[in-house]
């Protein structure tokens, strides 16, 4: 197949640093669930880490996808990350990638595991080809269109759509059959459609290039935040160029919120596009949601109707202004950064890149209110300076127009925090399975055995462990060092049978009013019913 030349990931300046995790172990030569064997690292992102592995058994090759240890602890990020599993298990299409299995490993994280796909990424595609003859762009945008139609009728929106979460193989002679990728910031709504508690309204979730107005705004969205974004992307095909740039990211969110996009005949005089193609993209990209196509189905129908008889798409003026306030500037809420950095390993030319260099931009957190996310690629040459591409998934508060104030004093540096001290884990073996807890018993740590605790800081560390029909023990560690075992014992609960009493009379000698005590069986273990605690994500969601 065509191999890719080497590209650089062109991402916006931020205000602020993020601070550098230490990278999670290599795991290569491990095996998960005595059936998936990793043989080598694919790519590495802020949240975690993807692999080549294998089924020792059929000899089928997949690629896992693994949460780094240090985020393990925190259920927010570990049920956003499974929301990925769960997401694309729901819609089950032959255009999203297939998630069959998860589980967790022995450093005490959790992973999925993929279906290993050999191409590249539309990205990869566009800045080779682009820009793309109709028949070509028609033919990716349909399937893209299915993948995520399929999505909507189970509740689910991407939230995300991009060139690189789109991913290009070869299947059934047909060298442009798209994978749709990176449910992990997916809106998974119920049955009575209201959505889960992993978003809120106000925190922008995405990648601003592809952003809808009403996303850069932190509004609730819908499924027609997808629709804008296939709007984007096929604007992309067809000219080669984004409709938006700028030197930053509220930059950018500022444009898609307020300006009209440049035309696409305008943008690309020389590829020849067609008024009906021109008309159903700007269509798609309307500020007002309401006159955007109202689903992907409609979408479709347009593509399909190109060089027919059928009616022109009509395309509304937008009605939309900046405020006008005087001098302004948009600035988000900040809080305190705390996800890492991005490294990833530079791609081969040509052979197999995988599903995981398709879904560089890994999970993000919650509670915070800026921060990058992404893959940074390795570059080997320049990218013109007409043509910048910020692709850097970032989570903002909603922007607030506001009215610097006038400073009459210097700024004032303040000192930097000390570094956070590394965590360590340590093994916690109990006579019965146990979990781990804070000392107040709030926040769970991880669970006994071989698989281990990470522990912030040198300590001491108190710990409470609890397993069921035991007395909770806590427990106190001294300055822990990485590997030590700590060994207790929880002792059993005296077992009280409970009674049940009733006005029937008993049979042996006495008044005939001596109540009768019946034993009832003790309440079943309330734990989560797994091995290792985790909740099943593929079963289905209960709103």
């Amino acid at each position: 197949m065509v191999t890719s030349p080497p590209r650089a990931q062109v991402d916006p300046p931020l205000d602020v640093s993020l601070p550098v995790i230490p990278a999670a172990p290599d795991l290569t030569g491990t095996l998960l669930l005595d059936r998936y064997c990793l043989l080598r690292k694919l790519g590495v992102g802020g949240m975690g880490t993807v692999y080549e592995a294998e089924h020792v058994t059929i000899k089928k090759r997949c690629a896992i996808k693994i949460l780094n240890p240090e985020f393990a602890h925190r259920g927010e990020l570990v049920e956003r990350f499974l929301q990925e599993a769960r997401a694309a298990s729901m819609i089950g299409h032959e255009n999203v990638v297939e998630i069959t299995d998860f589980g967790a490993t022995p450093t005490g994280s959790v992973f999925f595991v993929m279906e290993m796909l050999v191409g590249e990424d539309l990205s990869e595609t566009i800045k080779r080809s682009a820009p793309l003859p109709w028949s070509r762009v028609a033919g990716i945008t349909l399937q893209i269109c299915r993948a995520l139609q399929a999505a909507h009728d189970k509740g689910i929106v991407h939230r995300d759509m991009k060139p690189e979460n789109c991913f290009r193989i070869e299947r059934s002679g047909n060298p442009d059959f798209i994978k749709v990728l990176d449910f992990g910031i997916a809106k998974l709504t119920g049955e009575d459609g209201s959505s889960g508690r992993l978003t809120s309204t106000g925190m922008i979730f995405g990648t601003p290039t592809y952003m809808s107005p009403e996303q850069a705004q932190g509004e609730r969205v819908d499924h027609r935040a997808d629709v804008y974004a296939v709007g984007v992307i096929l604007y992309e095909l067809v000219t080669g160029k984004v409709p938006f740039t700028a030197d930053n990211f509220m930059g950018i969110l500022t444009k898609h919120m307020f300006e009209d996009p440049p035309a696409p005949s305008e943008a690309a005089p020389e590829a020849g596009i067609l008024p009906e193609v021109e008309a159903l993209i700007l269509k798609a990209m309307q500020k007002d949601r309401g006159l955007r196509f109202q689903s992907l189905r409609e979408l479709m129908e347009a593509i399909q109707d190109v060089g027919t008889d059928a009616a022109p798409v009509v395309v509304v003026p937008n009605r939309v202004s900046r405020p006008n306030t005087g001098p302004t500037q948009f600035r988000p809420r900040t809080a305190p950064i705390t996800l890492p950095t991005v490294e990833t390993p530079a791609r081969r030319r040509g052979g197999v890149f995988g599903v995981a260099l398709a879904v560089a931009a890994m999970l993000g957190g919650s509670a915070v209110a800026l921060y990058g996310l992404g893959a940074a690629e390795a570059t080997e040459q320049p990218v013109p300076k007409d043509t910048p591409q910020p692709t850097q998934q970032v989570v903002v508060a909603a922007p607030l127009v506001e009215t610097p104030a006038k400073v009459d004093t210097p700024p004032v540096k303040l000192p930097e925090p000390p570094p956070a001290p590394a965590p360590v884990r340590v093994v916690v073996a109990t006579n019965t399975p146990a979990e781990v807890f804070d000392a107040a018993g709030t926040q769970r740590l991880g669970m006994s055995g071989d698989v281990g605790v990470a522990l912030a800081g040198a300590g001491p560390h108190k710990l409470l462990l609890r397993a069921a029909q035991h007395e909770d023990l806590l427990v106190e560690v001294q300055d822990p060092t990485e590997g030590q075992r700590f060994e207790y014992t929880l002792k059993a609960k005296a077992k009280k049978p409970n009674v049940v009493k009733t006005n029937k009379p008993a049979k042996d000698p006495g008044d005939g009013k001596k109540p009768v005590e019946t034993p009832t069986p003790p309440p079943e273990n309330p734990g989560s019913g797994t091995k290792f605690g985790l909740k099943d994500p593929f079963k289905k969601m209960g709103g």
